[in-house]
């Protein structure tokens, strides 16, 4: 029963992060403020697309975490 609440909590905080990366990527030209210009926005809007990816990586081990505790049950 153990290892199911596991997979079961490595698939929910997957989900989130799915989303949660979703939503930055989409929005990360909105999120940098628009007083800053030039290179340094282009960077911090960089930055937050990287974080977006990361989530999505995340997510992606998370769920195979929750796949491996499935299958060896």
């Amino acid at each position: 029963m153990t290892s199911m609440l596991d997979a079961l909590t490595c698939l929910a905080i997957a989900c989130l992060l799915v989303v949660l990366g979703a939503w930055g990527r989409t929005h990360a030209d909105s999120l940098v403020v628009d007083a800053i210009q030039g290179e340094e926005r282009e960077q911090r809007i960089a930055v937050l697309r990287r974080g977006a990816i990361t989530c999505h990586v995340v997510a992606a081990v998370l769920g195979l975490a929750a796949f491996f505790l499935i299958a060896t049950r």
